[in-house]
This record gives structure tokens, sequence and C-alpha cells, in this order.
């Protein structure tokens, strides 16, 4: 026969907490806030792709054309309210992969910021998600210590034009910039 035994020792003697607690964690976040985006997506000159079997266009994330939005706040945990730009925009166009081959259907997106953003360092992407396509407009102070990250989505219906999304604020004691 074999006896199994355990123990855990969760408290001292008196029932008190054993051994020291763990630190909090400090990512060196001074606050944080949220927005809801709003905006409008012109749709670019280069078509969709279509079905070669049915010719009509493809559905999913198409982000060509110019998106344009706004972000309004949500929540606030700043002493003071982080500043917001009056618009945001960007433009994805999609360019031939190999402009020397006519015959080549291949191409690349790009990405163009054309936000009025002073001193302002950014990195701008897209994906497609399950909901359409997703930008990720993240933008920096130049010291790093101020960081937005917008998420705006456009629906995968062919012809969406409405712009909704949400994001995020942090201040940080310091160089919180995530693209050093």
């Amino acid at each position: 026969m074999m006896t199994v035994t355990g123990a855990c020792g969760v408290g001292d003697d008196d029932g008190g907490p054993k051994g020291d607690p763990l630190p909090p964690v400090d990512n060196s976040e001074v606050c944080t806030a949220s927005f809801q985006l709003t905006g409008t997506f012109t749709p670019g000159s280069t078509p969709r792709p279509t079905d070669p079997d049915t010719g009509a266009p493809l559905t999913g994330c198409w982000p060509v054309g110019t998106w344009t939005f706004h972000a309004a706040m949500s929540g606030n945990k700043c002493a003071t309210q982080p500043t917001t730009l009056p618009t945001y925009s960007f433009v994805v166009a999609r360019a031939p992969a190999d402009p020397g081959d006519p015959t080549s259907t291949d191409t690349i997106q790009t990405l163009m910021n054309t936000t009025s953003m002073g001193s302002l360092q950014y990195h701008l992407a897209m994906s497609a998600n399950g909901q359409g396509c997703e930008g990720s407009f993240e933008l920096g102070s130049a010291d790093g210590k101020d960081y937005w990250n917008l998420k705006p989505t456009l629906p995968k219906d062919v012809g969406a034009t409405v712009i909704t999304g949400a994001g995020d604020y942090v201040e940080y004691t310091g160089n919180g910039w995530p693209w050093h």
C-alpha cells in the first residue's frame, strides 16, 4: 500500500502570508485612455480582384483607398485628457509587383500616411480580420512618452464606406515607443 501526502504552505503559524509578496508589475505606465473611431473610406482606383468563375468582385478585405477618421474619447484615467488630432488619414494602394512584366497581375500593398502630425513618429500597418480590414495606426511623441494605438476597421462588404473602431492611449514615464 502506498500513501501519498502533500502539504501546501499558504501562511505562517499565525495565519498570515508566508514569504514576501510578489512585487507589482511596473511597465512604467502613468495612465491610459480609450477612444472610439468613426470615419469614412473612399475606394481607390485599383479595383477589387474578381472571382474567375463568376466574374463578381471578391468579398473580404480590400483596403485600397483613403481612410479618414476621428477619435472621440470614451474613457480617461489620465489627470490631463490626452490630445487627439482633428483628423487621421492614410492611403492604401496597390502597385505592380513587377512593373517590367505587363502580363503579371501580382501587386504589392503600399501605405502612405497623410495625417498632419508635427513631430509625432508613427507606424502604419493593415491586415484582414473576421470583420473585414483593420488598420493599425500607432503614433508616438518624439520622446516616446505618449503612445496612441488606433485600430480603424472597415467591414468586408464590397460597398462599405463607414469606418468604425477603437483605440487607446498610454502615457509612460520613459520611452515606451515599441518601434525603436
